[in-house]
Parts: structure tokens; C-alpha cells; sequence
């Protein structure tokens, strides 16, 4: 592990320093310098997020609005796709029938009063109906005047159940209502189907960030889910670590402090915490590993993604 011994050697030195206090009146004594205490494993610089960035589904790019490199907030639009005539099309139809349906629903709501006046004068004159019938058959009891009359009593009860129908609808018929609101739902939802279905042409930034890997250009076709760029933020730095062995992941938890010292920079020491322990191991090199997040509380201009790591997890 010549990063682990690395980080040994330059803490040792910094010890060291700090604790000699060397007088030159004074025969020098022999000393011994302790050795840093805790686990010291190897790891990585990440970025705190990154997320890759693809259309939904295939087309030809007609607009490249952002270049490798830009900072870019979140929502904001990055490329289009050509919009066919047929997607058009299908939005234009859809909206035509919700204004269909919504227009219909209104005008059955604004005949609720006139709906309820004339299923009551349907009722009043049924109930006549049932009068003059029942007077002729108290006339002539006669079996044709008892047909009438049967038929004027069911026409009667029919009307009654109508108009209370409606009275209970507040004038409007509760099944035309329903069916009413019914094809308003569904044309409310072709479109929303047919503007979600334009809107996928339209590619917005996940997160705030740096475009890295941009790959893409005007007039290229792409596939749907293929990465086209990486959007990275670089507000904050992870160490990843990469040889932490079965025997040696016990000693680490959730919060435990952590000193770091950069291969490429080794003048500047770093302080964090750890945030996250894989519960998923790795083979790598034979051994069982698992994957530590750190979290640094530092930063520096120098610093940059990939660079390696001595990781001294302190106890």
C-alpha cells in the first residue's frame, strides 16, 4: 500500500516537527516518534453529485443552448428535439375536445333551472293525466277505462321519479352529470398526455451544476436514454474509498472523523466525516472490500475529480 505508507511517512514528519524544540546548548536525545493511530485505507475525489442527462425518447436536435463547461441552474433548458407535425396535431385534437367537453358540461349546468321547471310541469300534467283518467273509469268501469288508468298511474309515478331525480341533482339529471364530467377527465388527461409527449423535447438541467462530456450537437439524431452530457457539482467534494477489506470495515462507522492528505497535494490536509458505508461489498484484488463516503469540510481551487487519497480514519 504505498499510498498508506506515503501518508504515514508525512504524518510522522508533521508530528515530528511540531513536537521537537531543539536547543543548541542541548545534547540532542534520542527519541522515538509515534506512529498515527486508526485505520488508513486509499480512496478517491468525487464531486458531492453528478447525474447524466438524456432525452426520453429519440429525435433529431434542432438546439444546442449550453456549452461544456457552463454553469447551468436547474430547470433550465439545454437542448431541444424537433417537434413533429404529428405530435402537433395530436395536442390540437385533444385540446379541441376538452373545450368540447367542458362547453357541453357548462351548458348542462346552466339548464339546471330550466331541466328542473319542465320535469315538474312534466309531473303536474301526468298527475291530470291520472284525474281525467280516474274520472272516466268512475264514469264506466269498464276494462278499457281500467287499462287507462293504470297506464296514467304509472305514467305518474314515472314523472314523480323524474323530477325528483333532477330535484336532487339541483336541476341536473345525475347520470348526464356524471357522464358530462366524465369526458371532461378524459379529454383533461389526452391533454395533458399529448403536451407531456411535447414537452419530453425539451431537455432541462436535473441539477445546478458544470456541463462535463457534452456530446451533442445541432441536427445529430439520438436515441432515447443515451447520455448526451453530465452535469457536476463541484460546490463540495467526497473521498470514495476503494481498499477497505472485510477485517478492516468494522473499525469504521457513520460519523467517525477523518484526516485526508491528496497525493497531488500534499501541503494541504483535509478534515471530514464519514456519511455513508456501502452495504454492498466488492471484490477487488482477491479481497472483500467495501465503499466509504466521506464527506470533506475543505476545499481548494487545485483540487480536481479522480485524484487519489491517503484516508486516516481516526479513532
Amino acid at each position: 500500500m504505498k499510498k498508506s505508507f506515503l501518508f504515514m511517512i508525512i504524518f510522522t514528519a508533521v508530528l515530528s516537527l511540531t513536537a521537537c524544540n531543539v536547543n543548541s546548548n542541548t545534547t540532542t536525545a534520542e527519541t522515538q516518534t509515534p506512529e498515527p493511530q486508526g485505520l488508513i485505507a486509499e480512496g478517491r475525489l468525487i464531486p458531492i453529485n453528478s447525474m447524466e442527462q438524456s432525452f426520453s425518447l429519440s429525435g433529431q436536435v434542432i438546439d444546442v443552448l449550453i456549452k461544456d463547461g457552463e454553469q447551468v441552474q436547474a430547470g433550465q433548458v439545454l437542448a431541444r428535439l424537433m417537434v413533429t407535425s404529428d405530435a402537433k396535431l395530436a395536442l390540437a385534437r385533444a385540446e379541441q375536445e376538452a373545450l368540447s367537453a367542458q362547453q357541453a358540461l357548462d351548458a348542462l349546468q346552466a339548464s339546471a333551472d330550466l331541466n328542473l321547471a319542465q320535469s315538474q310541469l312534466s309531473w303536474l300534467r301526468a298527475q291530470d293525466g291520472v284525474d281525467q283518467a280516474q274520472a272516466s273509469f268512475d264514469a264506466n268501469s269498464s276494462d278499457e277505462n281500467r287499462a287507462l288508468l293504470d297506464a296514467a298511474v304509472a305514467t305518474e309515478k314515472l314523472n314523480e321519479e323524474a323530477y325528483q331525480k333532477i330535484k336532487d341533482g339541483q336541476g341536473v339529471d345525475p347520470d348526464q352529470l356524471s357522464a358530462a364530467q366524465a369526458r371532461v377527465k378524459t379529454a383533461s388527461a389526452a391533454v395533458d398526455g399529448a403536451q407531456e409527449f411535447i414537452d419530453a423535447h425539451v431537455l432541462k438541467a436535473a441539477i445546478t451544476g458544470r456541463v462535463v462530456d457534452l456530446a451533442v450537437q445541432s441536427g445529430q439524431r439520438v436515441a432515447a436514454g443515451t447520455s448526451i452530457l453530465q452535469i457536476v457539482d463541484f460546490s463540495g467534494w467526497n473521498i470514495e474509498t476503494d481498499n477497505l477489506t472485510e477485517m478492516e470495515i468494522p473499525k469504521v462507522s457513520v460519523g467517525q472523523k477523518v484526516e485526508v492528505v491528496l497525493d497531488a497535494l500534499p501541503d494541504i490536509p483535509l478534515q471530514g466525516e464519514v456519511t455513508q458505508i456501502n452495504a454492498r461489498f466488492e471484490e477487488k484484488r482477491g479481497d472483500i472490500t467495501y465503499t466509504a463516503t466521506i464527506r470533506l469540510e475543505q476545499s481548494d481551487p487545485r483540487m480536481r475529480w479522480g485524484m487519489t487519497a491517503a484516508v486516516h480514519f481516526l479513532p
